[in-house]
């Protein structure tokens, strides 16, 4: 077997780590090691991430001083990991006991560079899961950088967030040998998942969902305010002009980016904030270099 390194940065994740941990730990696929970062927390968190490393010689962990963010906790991540894969999870989700298991046999089996699975959502505040895929709906797709850039919009059954989340994948290491997460605010795997896309050669989906995503009104994506970083206006805008000069073909992301600029402009009106709205406007203006 080979060893794959599970990263998983936690800040004041008391609540709900255990749940998290244990649902790696219990996993089929046992070569792995479990890098716990501790993001300055100042809750239970650190008390809990030391009596798993205890009890179980998987388990690493590092404690910061400082909270610094999901993206330098997943580098941080990156730095000590020893696995020939990376898979990342956050520390309010879990996992069922396949899930690394059936990505690893779908990398392997496709000979790709990214195994990517669907997930659930579980809504906290009404103890609700939203169920959308069955055993009847899976299906498999390998596909090349283009033909993903192609393909990611548009289809539902949260295709387009699982593709662009760091977690629900399983990554050979080496793409990240160039690539770190930004630490400079909000928005770190919008930022940095078509990336890796562009380093692999071949990336595989299995529409599958085996890992639990908790929707929690505490989450940095609720309580970011700017319209146009909620709706990743400034990712698509990179994504647009590496792939103008990669070649790739610019449809898909000329039509998220107006999607994500409406809902920019619907927010900024709602909230009566007009240089949101003019800035939205400026950037759509921008559209124009990319139209054939």
């Amino acid at each position: 077997m080979e060893k794959i390194s599970v990263i998983v940065p936690v800040f004041n994740g008391a609540a709900y780590l255990e749940q998290c941990v244990e649902s790696i730990l219990s996993q089929k696929y046992t070569d792995i090691e479990l890098i716990l970062v501790n993001d300055g927390s100042v809750d239970r968190t650190g008390a809990i991430c030391e009596d798993f490393r205890k009890n179980d010689a998987r388990v690493r962990v590092v404690h910061k001083l400082q909270n610094e963010g999901l993206g330098a906790a997943r580098n941080t991540g990156l730095e000590m990991a020893v696995g020939d894969y990376i898979l990342f999870l956050d520390a309010d989700d879990w996992i069922d006991p396949n899930h690394i298991s059936d990505l690893y046999e779908l990398m392997i089996r496709t000979e790709s560079d990214v195994a990517i699975a669907n997930f659930t959502r579980y809504f906290q505040a009404d103890e609700r899961y939203e169920l959308h895929i069955f055993p009847e709906d899976y299906y498999e797709k390998v596909l090349t950088p283009p033909e993903w850039f192609a393909y990611q919009y548009g289809i539902g059954q949260n295709l387009s967030l699982c593709f662009t989340v760091p977690w629900g994948k399983l990554y050979k290491k080496s793409l990240f040998e160039t690539i770190l997460y930004p630490t400079d605010g909000y928005g770190e795997d919008d930022r940095t998942t078509w990336k890796l896309y562009i380093n692999a050669d071949r990336i595989a989906y299995m529409h599958r969902s085996s890992l639990l995503y908790r929707v929690n009104e505490n989450s940095m994506t609720q309580q970011e305010k700017d319209p146009a970083t909620i709706f990743g206006l400034k990712v698509v805008s990179e994504r647009l002009e590496t792939l103008s000069l990669l070649g790739f073909p610019l449809d898909g992301e000329i039509k998220a980016f107006e999607w994500r600029a409406g809902l920019a402009i619907e927010s900024a009106l709602k909230k009566g904030d007009m240089v949101a709205y003019k800035q939205v406007q400026f950037q759509l203006q921008a559209l124009k270099k990319y139209r054939k």
